[in-house]
């Protein structure tokens, strides 16, 4: 053994959930380790190809909370309006950010650009210790706090925390090691990821289409490009990719249409499975999931990071609050606290998971007559301003009870 580490919260993995936590936790007075697989001094370089993510309204308040949006903004592009339809239906629904009386209904950011802005937060945080790349081998937690055993350049390290977080992804081995169930939906889909250019612009506009075998989505990037996120079954998923640029790019266009013209360059392609991953809560103490961890969703409607960003603003809220009215004597891992953690993000969790799933499932049900059904509800859908408010702010994560940071305003 070769060192000891104390601290009140660890946290295990460090992609933009993880280190998201770590920047709120760095505002409170709260000493927090995390470990984290990869090197994150090895951020991606700019490129044509860079996987994005679109955050909603509410997850840009939590980001200017944090007081990284400022870092973001200029490499941000806005979503003014988001248009739905199913391919070969008349039926077609829009939300427009003016109609909502918001500047933007969401915000679509290079991965690249969030985890460098949150990664230079936390090269200055305070009480913030930084294991990377290393990894945990071994994990036990007792009524009094987590031990894990970490390994890191050939040495271990004992870390001793009062609160677990595991915050590494939807194959979780520490979700695994804490003995948590999993309820598994394996939507028999992939997902196939690209940007692309356009004849015309997107100019801030998102397309969900809905096709028969699942969505495709267009969201506007900057530098007038799209990024694309199509959704097939597995066995075409493989076909697309065999394919040469030019055949995709002829496939892709008769998927999607010409709303944008033609598709004039396709970039690199990318696949990845689909399914939909809920956990239960740890039967351990001192422990909790966040993000993909806790629950993975199908990508339609790109719910599944704003909903790990809301885990995060609700977590460093309650520890907020636990340090003001404890200082010296705060327990970031009692059970009590832990137990308004869960109940806080539930209705959440729940109401997103079964949105996501629902659309899935309506827009690929084959039954005979619901495709003209699909039709007049996505008309009645747009002539409804109420239900379309009601939508939006669900989407946009300004609905139900919001933390400090989803209000847009700092934690310290």
């Amino acid at each position: 053994m070769s060192g000891e580490l104390h601290c009140d919260v660890l946290i295990v993995g460090g992609g933009l959930v993880g280190s998201a936590l770590a920047v709120a936790l760095s505002r409170l007075p709260v000493s927090t380790v995390l470990v984290e697989a990869r090197d994150p001094a090895a951020l991606e370089q700019p490129s044509f190809d860079a996987r994005v993510t679109a955050l909603a309204n509410g997850s840009q308040r939590i980001l200017a909370g944090l007081g990284l949006w400022p870092q973001l903004a200029n490499d941000a592009e806005p979503i003014e309006l988001i248009h739905i339809s199913e391919r070969g239906r008349f039926g077609m629904a829009r939300i427009s950010a003016a109609e909502e009386g918001v500047a933007a209904l969401g915000y679509v950011v290079e991965n690249r650009v969030i985890g460098a802005a949150l990664w230079d937060a936390l090269r200055t945080a305070p009480r913030f210790t930084c294991l990377a790349p290393a990894r945990v081998t071994a994990l036990r937690t007792d009524p009094d706090g987590a031990v894990a055993t970490v390994a890191r350049d050939g040495e271990t390290v004992e870390v001793r925390a009062k609160l677990l977080v595991a915050a590494d992804g939807a194959r979780s081995a520490v979700r695994e090691a804490l003995g948590a169930a999993v309820v598994e939906h394996d939507y028999q889909q992939r997902a196939l990821i690209l940007n692309c250019v356009t004849e015309i612009s997107p100019a801030r506009r998102a397309f969900e289409r809905f096709l028969p075998d699942g969505p495709l989505a267009f969201l506007p990037l900057t530098g007038g490009r799209a990024g694309v996120i199509w959704t097939v079954p597995p066995h075409e998923a493989e076909a697309l990719l065999a394919l040469p640029p030019d055949e995709f790019r002829a496939r892709l266009q008769d998927a999607f249409g010409y709303r944008l013209g033609r598709i004039v360059r396709v970039g690199e392609r990318a696949v990845h499975p689909l399914a939909r991953v809920t956990a239960e809560r740890p039967r351990v103490p001192r422990a909790v999931l966040i993000g993909n961890a806790a629950v993975t969703l199908h990508p339609v409607a790109g719910q599944g990071f704003n909903l790990a960003l809301r885990d995060v603003a609700a977590l460093a809220d309650l520890l907020r609050e636990e340090t003001l009215r404890k200082g010296a004597h705060a327990d970031p891992g009692r059970a009590e606290l832990l137990d308004r953690y869960h109940a806080w993000r539930s209705a959440d969790r729940t109401k997103v998971t079964g949105f996501t799933h629902g659309l899935v499932r309506l827009f690929t049900a084959r039954t005979p007559g619901l495709g003209l059904l699909r039709g007049l509800g996505l008309v009645a859908f747009d002539l409804a301003p109420g239900a379309k408010a009601a939508l939006a702010r669900h989407t946009m994560g300004r609905a139900g009870r919001l933390p400090r940071l989803a209000r847009g305003l700092p934690l310290s």
